[in-house]
């Protein structure tokens, strides 16, 4: 009888662990909504300055850069002018929810052409993340 009571109760244990286990929790999701506006506005006011230091403000430490690499600092200072321009234009077509990470359990978001990503993030920021693979 013991057994099928410990039986239970771990079977109860890994069914809980697993639907719960890499959601993101609806107060995340509703501080990151909350949050999205005034960090956007932030980040298109920096890009459409070209203003590295108000950018890399808002790029993690471990910013990914495509593939190369580089840190945030080295992906900024390599932009030439095309690609600011490139920048400036796929943050004026705005995100779209992206598609969470359920390992990381985080709120996501990519610009609407799928070229960058940002991620809120357990300290409760938004950071403008990455570039998106090809």
């Amino acid at each position: 009888m013991k057994t099928n009571k410990t039986l239970i109760f771990s079977a109860a244990l890994i069914l809980a662990s697993i639907t719960t286990f890499g959601q993101t929790a609806p107060a995340t999701k509703a501080n990151a909504n909350k949050t999205w506006t005034t960090f956007w506005q932030r980040l298109v006011s920096a890009a459409n300055k070209k203003d590295h230091k108000a950018m890399l403000a808002v790029m993690p430490a471990d910013f990914f850069d495509g593939g190369g690499g580089g840190t945030a600092s080295e992906w900024l200072k390599d932009l030439d002018a095309r690609a600011w321009r490139d920048l400036q234009k796929s943050f004026a077509k705005g995100t779209k929810p992206g598609e969470n990470d359920k390992s990381k359990a985080i709120v996501t978001r990519v610009t609407r052409d799928n070229a960058f990503y940002f991620e809120f993030r357990k300290d409760g920021k938004w950071w403008f993340a990455g570039v998106m693979g090809d």
